[in-house]
């Protein structure tokens, strides 16, 4: 078991790793092109060598600092907040699962980790951070479009919904709007769906397989909730209701577990930062009120 004290110690270890490693690396290229330039070509790479152990052993220590970091951290931040409550760092959503919502545009990275799950009032939820990106490459160009760089949650209603229902803040762009599933009909697939709420409207995208469901869902309550989540988050987000799971996806831009490096860290401060981030969950929860009688079978 470790202590707040570990996590410094492992933290300074990191710091003056990098640092050297990155004066190594300078010095190790300038003597390396020197050397390069008198006819000594291979003289290059041997002066590379101390800096490629010490990026190794960086990246190592790296590996143990975030681990410890996150075992002290959440835990604490945790405390209290919910019923039941189990985080797993190396564990994420299965691509699959993700997929298989018909509500997010796929890409061909894909990476998820710091899975917490538990119950908050009865509510199951599960969230962990993502990454979803489309790679392209032709010869020697290579780009990537980052679909989803954030957090996607996953509530699990007492009943099941007929109809699948998806709402999109208008800047979150990498959602998939189509049910375009083979065996889907025309007529069963999603379409554009507009509130009775103007500014509803400009502010999100809406896509149903029924008008009747969504407007039932769509209640003015939580329309309101969901434009104060926007103002919450502060970044593009999606949710989908899809069988009996609502979804989230927030794409802050960033992962939301993952430790400072050289900048000083407090435990307090530490502690804080995470329990706004899984205080979002409690949030969802309550500002949408999954809990309530309409929402069980």
């Amino acid at each position: 078991m470790f202590g707040w004290s570990d996590v410094q110690t492992k933290q300074n270890t990191v710091r003056l790793l990098v640092i050297l490693a990155v004066i190594i690396s300078i010095l190790g290229f300038v003597c390396g092109m020197a050397m390069a330039g008198s006819g000594r070509g291979f003289m290059f790479l041997v002066c590379l060598i101390p800096a490629g152990i010490l990026w190794w052993r960086f990246y190592v220590n790296l590996k143990s600092y975030k681990a410890m970091y996150k075992e002290v951290v959440v835990a604490k931040a945790a405390e209290g907040m919910f019923e039941n409550f189990q985080y797993s760092p190396k564990v994420g959503f299965d691509r699959e699962e993700i997929r298989a919502t018909g509500i997010m545009n796929m890409g061909n990275r894909y990476n998820s980790e710091d899975m917490v799950d538990g119950t908050y009032k009865g509510v199951s939820f599960r969230r962990a951070d993502m990454y979803i990106a489309e790679h392209h490459q032709s010869g020697k160009t290579s780009y990537t479009i980052v679909f989803l760089r954030g957090t996607w949650l996953s509530f699990t209603y007492n009943k099941r919904f007929l109809t699948d229902v998806q709402i999109m803040s208008n800047d979150f762009r990498y959602g998939n709007k189509k049910t375009s599933r083979l065996f889907v009909s025309e007529a069963d697939r999603r379409h554009k769906f507009e509130t009775e709420d103007i500014t509803f409207n400009r502010l999100f995208t809406c896509t149903c397989q029924n008008d009747a469901e969504a407007f039932y869902l769509l209640t003015p309550r939580v329309m309101q909730m969901l434009q104060l989540l926007k103002s919450e988050f502060g970044c593009p987000y999606m949710v989908g209701f899809v069988n009996n799971r609502l979804h989230f996806a927030i794409n802050s831009g960033k992962n939301n577990m993952e430790p400072p490096i050289l900048e000083e860290i407090s435990f307090e401060r530490e502690v804080e930062k995470t329990r706004r981030e899984l205080r979002i969950i409690a949030n969802i929860i309550d500002s949408l009120a999954i809990n309530r009688d309409i929402f069980i079978q």
